[in-house]
């Protein structure tokens, strides 16, 4: 067979394929209302660049040509319907390739959105709040069901854990603490000249002792008086010259101020409790009502915080005390690698499987739906580094010129190409 007649051979078997590919498109596009013919021709337009060029101003600067022109539909779904072009330099304007010849680019408003890619924003668009409550109703129904017995598996190895920890814990802070004692020196000393001379003890002369000399100073004196009534010169005073003498005896008033307080003294405090717990609730509650307290506590609080050397070593001692001791990482790993812990994870993984499938059904997508959409939009976006920017054209009658920023933020619209169903 001669090249020429293959050729023919092939080009006639080719077209009769398009040719019963077409029928066959037809009366499929027939009984889906016509909307593979809808796609077709935009896919036709978008590939051909045909349509019109319109010019709009770009406030941010962020648009770059390629990305996409969107527009939102009566029925709240959205298709494609141009793309930004190029950026004009001089003036910062764009220009959109609008390919949608059954409405006028000028009769739209247009609003730009972009993705940040912040873990933030993958969690909103993977979990929406209807998904986040389907969710929380099958971890609820799993717990209601299982969560006694997966509890009574567990909580003995927290416990164990716990028990063996604290003595690890706090045998490596003292340890920490002692190796860090010159910063921790250098530190104290430096905010006690910042804060405690400068700032605190002001504040206590000035705002604290008023208020306890309010509340306190009645009490204090009625007390004071009593016990005044009750000591004795005589037996101080022979008892001081006593001392003075060269006589064996040299603690004669030590032993009768000993006397003196608990005989005397402390009866007399006993009797007045009531009013000492009443001034000192008092005092406690001006004190935490006083704003001015509050507001110097509050600065010294915030710059006690705010200090690198006093984070640097919080977060060395607390480095040292849990992530860099080994001795803990030993506990832990014995505790829960012990037969005890493999029984309690092999309780919990039968009961929660079912729950834990239905989730990633949930998030991901399945064998029966297919890949979830916000999925795939975090895909895109995180992995392929597309959909970070769009344009979404609303069909008002109006424009002002400018394709304005969104004010409400909203996932990468989904077009899709197929019928859904």
């Amino acid at each position: 067979m001669k090249q020429s007649q293959k050729q023919a051979i092939g080009f006639i078997v080719w077209a009769a394929a398009i040719v019963g590919g077409l029928i066959w498109l037809k009366e499929f596009d027939e009984i889906h209302d016509g909307r593979i013919t809808s796609t077709a021709t935009e896919v036709v337009r978008f590939a051909t660049e045909e349509g019109q060029l319109v010019s709009r101003e770009d406030p941010l600067e962020r648009l770059l040509p390629g990305d996409p022109v969107f527009l939102a539909e009566d029925d709240g779904t959205f298709r494609q319907v141009g793309r930004i072009d190029q950026r004009d330099q001089d003036d910062g304007s764009v220009d959109v390739v609008w390919y949608e010849p059954s409405i006028e680019a000028e009769a739209c408003q247009m609003f730009q959105h972009h993705s940040t890619g912040r873990l933030s924003e993958v969690v909103e668009i993977m979990m929406p709040a209807e998904k986040r409550r389907r969710i929380q109703d099958q971890m609820a129904l799993a717990m209601s069901r299982h969560g006694d017995e997966i509890s009574k598996s567990f909580v003995p190895l927290v416990r164990q854990t716990l028990k063996q920890s604290l003595p690890v814990i706090e045998d490596e802070f003292r340890a920490a603490v002692a190796r860090h004692r010159g910063e921790i020196d250098q530190m104290a000393g430096r905010w006690n000249d910042e804060v405690v001379e400068k700032r605190l003890i002001p504040l206590a002369r000035r705002e604290i002792l008023p208020i306890v000399e309010k509340h306190g100073r009645g009490p204090a004196e009625e007390i004071g008086q009593e016990i005044w009534n009750r000591a004795s010169l005589w037996r101080f005073g022979w008892r001081a010259l006593y001392d003075k003498t060269p006589l064996p005896r040299k603690d004669l008033v030590q032993e009768e101020w000993q006397r003196f307080v608990a005989n005397e003294a402390m009866p007399v405090v006993e009797d007045h409790m009531d009013d000492i717990v009443v001034a000192i609730q008092r005092t406690l509650q001006d004190v935490a009502a006083n704003q001015a307290i509050r507001r110097e506590l509050g600065e010294v609080t915030d710059q006690i915080a705010s200090d690198a050397q006093s984070r640097r070593l919080i977060q060395s001692i607390l480095k040292e005390t849990f992530v860099e001791n080994d001795r803990l990482q030993t506990v832990w790993r014995q505790v829960w690698s012990s037969p005890e812990a493999e029984a309690a994870f092999e309780v919990a993984g039968s009961r929660l499987e079912p729950v834990v499938r239905g989730i990633g059904d949930e998030i991901f997508g399945s064998e029966a739906t297919g890949i979830d959409p916000n999925f795939a939009r975090v895909l895109r976006s995180q992995i392929l580094q597309k959909d970070r920017r769009w344009v979404v054209a609303w069909h008002t009658g109006a424009n002002s010129g400018a394709i304005e920023v969104a004010s409400k933020k909203m996932p990468y619209p989904m077009v899709y190409l197929a019928d859904e169903n």
